[in-house]
């Protein structure tokens, strides 16, 4: 044979363990020989090294042949593996990126002197962060797969049961991993908001930062915000627990709402909600009517927001 396939066996059992070098190279030569005497019993007009080329064309690539002889995969995630996969990426990422994220970002607004630099570079950081850390998620747990389908080809990692399959959903008063993932991340975000107005307010009188909110709240009425703001991600905790919206935690949850309405419509109606030296800062600075512009859209976002969010449990649980 010409030094085609030599080169070809060579390349092919490169690829293989020691003790199938011979075997394999005897056992590939002789396939090469009769399919390139069949090519010339069949076409007389080829000559032998037309018909060589040819029938190595036909076998492909030596290292996807040697693949077959192995058993080895050559892909980074299989079938076999690749479900399973796919669901740990999804939970690790729904659930890790998020608190990378919120943690980055009590710590860029209450470690961090944000009062400088804004609050812009620490949702910035925030941001940074959870997409990091999804990133090291896929990469870690592909890598580990990656490892474990080549330590154990053909078969999965976990195997696969019946008690895997996730509730049908119904209707739309199921309760996903992402949208409860979504809401106890606002909610908490909004708390961290509360906090962050009362030390890194981008307002400043004479070089000091001036709260947002009346610092005089914190005798009673923001703590009882941010215990709601509490219950209200342990609802939403309760209700992914169960999978589903139920009437009870319906209803739970339209009181937490009505009763967060019911407050800061009250503080804003009554001019106790935002602090009175950041609305005269305000007043300095050109906005003649700000008192009563933060006291209207308060009053107008908080109700808009209520509504809709009523309306929209009530298209949830009239669904079927």
């Amino acid at each position: 044979m010409g030094s085609l396939t030599d080169r070809y066996v060579s390349a092919t059992v490169r690829e293989l363990a020691q003790d199938q070098r011979d075997d394999v190279d005897r056992e590939l030569r002789g396939t090469i020989e009769d399919m390139v005497e069949a090519r010339l019993d069949t076409d007389a007009a080829t000559d032998r090294e037309e018909a060589e080329r040819a029938v190595l064309v036909e076998l492909g690539d030596p290292v996807r042949l040697a693949a077959g002889y192995t058993g080895r995969p050559l892909h980074l995630i299989g079938p076999a593996v690749y479900p399973e996969w796919r669901r740990l990426v999804t939970l690790l990422v729904t659930v890790i990126s998020p608190i990378a994220a919120v943690g980055t970002l009590v710590v860029r607004l209450f470690v961090d002197d944000v009062a400088t630099d804004g609050v812009g570079p620490a949702f910035g950081s925030a941001a940074l962060a959870g997409l990091t850390t999804a990133f090291h998620v896929v990469f870690w747990t592909t890598l580990v797969f990656a490892i474990l389908e080549r330590a154990q080809p053909g078969a999965g990692v976990m195997g696969w049961t019946p008690d895997q399959l996730p509730d049908a959903p119904s209707s739309r008063r199921s309760v996903g991993r992402s949208e409860a993932v979504f809401s106890v991340v606002a909610l908490v975000v909004m708390a961290l908001a509360v906090g962050w107005q009362e030390t890194s307010s981008p307002v400043r009188v004479r070089g000091e930062a001036v709260p947002v909110l009346d610092p005089a709240l914190w005798s009673g009425w923001l703590p009882l915000f941010l215990v709601l703001l509490a219950a209200h991600a342990a609802l939403v905790l309760v209700a992914l627990r169960a999978r589903r919206w139920t009437w009870t935690t319906v209803g739970v949850g339209v009181a937490l709402d009505l009763a967060v309405a019911a407050l800061l419509v009250g503080l804003a109606q009554t001019d106790r909600l935002y602090d009175p030296a950041f609305v005269a800062a305000l007043v300095d600075g050109g906005w003649a009517t700000a008192g009563r512009d933060l006291r209207v859209a308060t009053v107008l976002g908080v109700v808009a927001v209520t509504v809709w969010d009523q309306v929209e449990t009530a298209r949830r649980m009239r669904s079927r």
